[in-house]
């Protein structure tokens, strides 16, 4: 094993087979997530050059195999975004980096601002943050697309509370992982009242859930979200009415829409009812022709690309109902 910072890992990560394999599945191109702290001197805002390399090298590799590379900021230092400093820092980063990436082609390279800003209750400071984030990308990758969320963790319900940037090279994203009690059952991270869901199914009705109900007796609050889950009738339908919020929202400002992310934590969620659940979100997807990247490529929420006696394999259930094809090497 070796570090997930380290000159191997970067080096290994995502080879040339495996991008050629993407590509044979029919994705047409990657979410490449980069966290600040790997590539960004946190004072300075210098791009950090030994790890510089190796994003461009990942970019040629990709580009290698037929796939367009949307390079995403994905800063995880939530309390960071909010100081003015680091602020500072970041978008004289973003400058130098743009200037940096500005050679490679234009139709195959995006450049996203920042993964789900949170400035909850601040969105008013996101909106400020955001336009002096792309100024100065724009200065510096004149013709490249620029790519750029809404507050409040870049969801639909953000996006409604997004300013408009200034620039007409500009890609609107949202990231959905509604419904909640179903996408993220048992999830740790995510709240005290998912975490002891187990077996939640998905779509969703009164008797759908009642089975579950009996054992989340010394879990009200996770109780409630089950019962409210199961009376609000999740389904195809009901996610289409989700999306429709965002689709008004772009219509009417006419400006593109991307889903960013996407997916379903796996590890007590049925099979079956995964299987529903991405065929109807990527149907939903395909319908409004907006394009997306499902949460991730070796992440347990989405394709979970595994490594199987040297050969990587992906999560079947997820790749069919995406319509993807299922492919070893």
């Amino acid at each position: 094993m070796y570090s997930r910072e380290g000159a191997e890992y970067f080096d290994n990560y995502i080879t040339e087979d495996e991008a050629r394999l993407m590509r044979r599945m029919g994705l047409r191109h990657v979410r490449l997530c980069l966290q600040p702290k790997v590539i960004m001197d946190q004072r300075t805002g210098a791009v950090r050059e030994e790890n510089a390399r190796f994003v461009e090298a990942a970019i040629e590799r990709f580009h290698r195999a037929g796939l367009l590379v949307l390079i995403d900021l994905h800063n995880e230092d939530r309390p960071s975004e909010l100081n003015p400093a680091w602020q500072d820092a970041f978008i004289g980063f973003w400058g130098e980096l743009a200037a940096r990436l500005r050679h490679f082609d234009p139709e195959l390279t995006i450049l996203e601002v920042i993964n789900e800003p949170v400035f909850a209750g601040r969105e008013a400071e996101w909106n400020a943050f955001n336009a002096r984030l792309a100024r100065a990308i724009r200065q510096n990758a004149p013709e490249h697309t620029i790519m750029t969320s809404g507050p409040d963790w870049g969801g639909i319900d953000g996006l409604r509370k997004l300013k408009l940037l200034d620039d007409p090279n500009v890609v609107y994203s949202f990231h959905c992982y509604d419904p909640f009690p179903f996408t993220h059952q048992g999830a740790t991270w995510a709240g005290p009242d998912v975490k002891p869901l187990r077996g939640v199914p998905y779509p969703s009705s009164p008797e759908a859930v009642a089975p579950l109900l009996a054992a989340l007796a010394p879990y009200p609050g996770s109780q409630k979200m089950v019962e409210d889950y199961g009376r609000q009738g999740w389904n195809k339908a009901k996610l289409a009415a989700r999306f429709k919020e965002a689709i008004e929202w772009g219509a009417r400002n006419k400006v593109p829409l991307y889903c960013g992310e996407f997916g379903v934590f796996p590890a007590y969620a049925k099979a079956e009812h995964r299987a529903n659940w991405f065929r109807d979100f990527g149907q939903v997807l395909a319908a409004n022709q907006i394009g997306w990247a499902v949460w991730g490529w070796d992440e347990g929420f989405g394709l979970n690309r595994q490594y199987v006696n040297g050969t990587p394999m992906v999560d079947e259930t997820v790749a069919t109902a995406l319509g993807l094809k299922v492919v070893i090497r």
